[in-house]
C-alpha cells in the first residue's frame, strides 16, 4: 500500500473514533443564531488590521457528515512561508506542514513525506477531502480573502460576525486583543456537510 493509501486509511479509521471530541475536546460553544449586524459585500468592508507575521497554538476539530477528528493545533505564519504542526490528527504521533511559494511539504511521525503545489491539493490527496486550507490563513485573521468575493455581516467596532465566500460560511465567536490588534479566540468554518472549528488559546506577533 502507498504512503498516502497508508495515511488516508488512517485517517479514516480514526474519524469514528474521534467523533464524540469534537463538540467536547475544542470547548467550543454550540453555534449561535446570527446576531443583528450591518451586512456589506466584501469589497465594501473595511476589515480589522491584522498581522502578516504571527503565530497561534489551539485546537482545531473536522467534521465531515456524521464522522470527526481533532488536533493541537501550532501555526507559525511568516509573509512567504508557514508551518503548522498538528498533534493527534491521524490518531497517533504528529504532522507538519510546511509551506512556501510554489511547494507544500506533509511530515508524519512515521516517517512519510508527502508534496504538491498546494495546501488544499495537498489535503485533498492525503485524506481525501476538499478543505479551504489557504483560505483558513486569512480567515483565522479575520480577513476576507481578497481575491474572493463574498458578503460579510460586521459587528461592533467593524468587526465580522459572518463571512461568506464561495460558499464558505465562517463564524465568528470571539476576539481578543493581541498588541494593536483584535484576532479571533473562536471560529467556525462550514460549507455542506463539512465543519471546521479552532480555539486559539494563545496569540504571538512575529517579526
Amino acid at each position: 500500500m502507498s504512503g498516502h493509501r497508508r495515511l488516508r486509511a488512517l485517517w479514516r479509521a480514526v474519524l469514528p473514533l474521534a467523533a464524540t471530541l469534537l463538540l467536547g475536546g475544542c470547548a467550543v460553544v454550540a453555534p449561535q443564531p446570527d446576531r443583528d449586524g450591518e451586512r456589506l459585500a466584501v469589497e465594501d468592508w473595511a476589515p480589522p488590521l491584522a498581522p502578516d507575521a504571527w503565530q497561534l497554538q489551539g485546537r482545531t476539530a473536522l467534521r465531515v457528515g456524521g464522522d470527526g477528528a481533532t488536533a493541537s493545533l501550532f501555526w507559525r505564519e511568516a509573509p512567504d512561508r508557514y508551518r503548522i504542526d498538528l498533534r493527534g490528527a491521524f490518531g497517533a504521533g504528529a504532522v507538519r506542514v510546511e509551506g512556501e511559494a510554489d511547494q507544500v511539504t506533509l511530515r508524519t511521525g512515521d516517517g512519510s513525506v508527502h508534496r504538491a503545489g498546494s495546501a488544499r491539493e495537498l489535503v485533498r490527496a492525503v485524506t481525501g477531502y476538499d478543505l479551504p486550507v489557504e483560505y483558513l490563513r486569512w480567515w483565522v485573521r479575520a480577513r476576507p480573502v481578497p481575491w474572493l468575493g463574498g458578503q460579510v455581516r460586521v459587528g461592533a467596532e467593524g468587526l465580522p460576525q459572518r463571512l461568506e465566500q464561495e460558499g464558505w460560511v465562517v463564524r465568528y465567536e470571539g476576539f481578543t486583543e493581541v498588541g494593536e490588534y483584535r484576532l479571533p479566540q473562536r471560529l467556525e468554518v462550514s460549507r455542506e456537510d463539512v465543519l471546521v472549528r479552532l480555539v486559539v488559546r494563545q496569540w504571538e506577533l512575529a517579526e
